[in-house]
């Protein structure tokens, strides 16, 4: 065997991760191979979708499906460097967000983006400025006063404590245990907020999760919930355009080639990655110097689970779950009032978030300027909810919408459901037991949403600090420059200074704290 017969590097997972890893080592003359399951739409959580499709008023209109990511937070400033790098792609920033909370039959609807980033109040008490928007009084009532002990406990807390940074997942302790003393409409209220920021619903979101989440997403900086629209759909303006580029740079990506164990090669530094090849028929084996995990916790894990030189040590990592959902769109023959381009659903709400794509997306303008409407919404919810028929999800959601929106009852034109299987994942914080970049096996890299990395980022921007991670020490190994990773945004000065009280406070009381706890526990 010759070093002509390795690859220098084999990416498994086409996702976001998967690419970014492989677009920095493309760029640095390290010509990647990426391999992807799918055999027709790559790009994970990102991935196309065959087109939408349906007749209205003797025209076939058709609109291309995705997983419905459309935007990326104030603090994906790596994910801003990798577009900017490579890609080329002008976000559209966000002229707010609207929250929309439903408490029994009651809706109120509040544009609460741009009241929480402009706000003079600093972090982390920014949310207060909410109460000075009257639509905002609709949302709560007096009896929510009562929560404000309990609001600001729960606030200091998230300031003190990074779950992240600290490798503390606290497993055991529930999204419920955020809320001590607050009232049920503004426990609905938050939880929410919740299920949008994890994707997740409440009974599959921990303590330390949500709260990771919030710092990183809005509690530590008012610009934090600053968001910035892709301008179309995610394939065709992000993935298929970082698949080009690799190719462009000698990298491969094959389609339909689902990676099946690791092992070891004999007398060499190196790996053998067998391959279920979906395009040519059958298992092929594929020799790597190099090799970067970049797929969902269940595919990682039956990956070196099935491997002799990796099932040893997998057995001690603990996985995160991976969870489905759904998106649905609505198409109307109205408009709704005008507003924000998307926002949140929260309360008695079953679903979680929206976005109208007619006010987003080119290929839907046509759509709006004939006088419709295209709304997609998530539903992050139990099993039992997803399980439901296509028909049922549609008429359930269709419902929501015209009772939020009642100008556009009557209107209901067409409807879709896009299911994603279980390939979100259930957030836990990483910590000494985690998958993490740096795997303990040699010349085997790991990058995503739910890799071990010292960054306090999620989703895609978690995808693309661990995905350039995974490539400079790939670029390490063979001499060529490391890219630069952005460190996280600075804590405003009150967050800041409240953060560092409460942390030294914990350091002093939290041993006998939890000394006691444990005593009482013992007994």
């Amino acid at each position: 065997m010759t070093h002509q017969d390795l690859f220098p590097a084999v990416v498994i997972g086409g996702g976001l991760a998967g690419l970014t890893a492989a677009l920095h080592l493309a760029a640095r003359d390290v010509p990647p191979l990426v391999l992807e399951a799918d055999a027709e739409w790559p790009g994970g959580c990102l991935a196309g979708g065959a087109p939408d499709t349906f007749e209205h008023n003797g025209r076939i209109w058709s609109f291309n499906s995705e997983h419905g990511a459309h935007a990326l937070w104030g603090g994906y400033d790596n994910m801003r460097a990798v577009l900017d790098r490579f890609v080329g792609v002008e976000l559209r920033e966000s002229e707010g967000e609207e929250w929309i909370n439903r408490w029994g039959r009651e809706v109120c609807a509040v544009e609460a983006g741009t009241a929480i980033r402009k706000t003079w109040i600093p972090a982390p008490f920014h949310y207060l400025q909410l109460l000075l928007r009257p639509r905002f009084w609709g949302t709560i009532t007096l009896l929510d006063f009562l929560s404000l002990p309990g609001f600001l406990y729960s606030i200091i807390f998230t300031v003190g404590f990074d779950p992240i940074m600290e490798q503390r997942p606290l497993d055991g302790m529930i999204l419920e245990d955020y809320f001590p003393f607050w009232t049920p409409n503004l426990r609905a209220t938050f939880a929410g907020l919740a299920h949008s920021l994890l994707a997740a619903p409440s009974e599959s979101i921990s303590l330390t999760a949500f709260i990771a989440a919030l710092r990183f997403y809005t509690m530590l900086r008012r610009d934090s919930w600053r968001m910035a629209y892709l301008p179309g759909n995610p394939h065709d303006c992000l993935i298929q355009p970082m698949i080009d580029k690799i190719e462009a740079r000698d990298g491969m990506v094959m389609l339909g080639a689902r990676a099946v164990s690791l092992e070891r090669l004999d007398g060499a530094d190196g790996w053998l990655v067998r391959v279920e090849d979906a395009q040519r028929g059958g298992v092929r084996t594929l020799r790597a110097r190099r090799v970067i995990l970049a797929v969902e916790p269940p595919a990682a894990e039956q990956i070196l689970l099935a491997g002799a030189d990796t099932a040893e040590l997998a057995e001690r990592i603990k996985f995160p779950h991976a969870l489905p959902c759904a998106a649905v769109r609505l198409w109307f023959d109205a408009q709704p009032r005008a507003g924000a381009p998307g926002g949140m659903f929260t309360g008695d709400f079953p679903m979680d978030n929206f976005f109208w794509l007619h006010r987003l997306y080119k290929e839907f303008f046509e759509w709006g300027e004939a006088g419709g409407s295209a709304i997609e919404m998530h539903f992050y919810a139990a099993e039992d909810v997803l399980d439901r028929s296509d028909e049922v999800l549609i008429i359930t959601a269709a419902s929501e919408v015209m009772h939020a929106f009642p100008a556009l009852r009557g209107h209901f034109v067409s409807g879709a459901v896009r299911r994603n299987g279980r390939h979100q994942t259930r957030f836990r914080v990483p910590d000494a037991a985690s998958l993490r970049v740096e795997t303990p096996w040699p010349g085997v890299l790991a990058c995503g949403d739910w890799i071990g990395y010292s960054s306090p980022a999620f989703w895609m921007e978690r995808c693309c600090i661990t995905g350039i991670a995974a490539a400079n020490h790939v670029l390490a190994a063979n001499g060529a420059e490391p890219f630069p990773i952005l460190p996280p945004r600075r804590p405003e000065w009150l967050a800041r200074g409240i953060g560092g009280v409460v942390h030294a406070a914990r350091r002093v009381l939290g041993p006998p704290i939890y000394g006691a706890a444990r005593l009482l526990r013992g007994r």
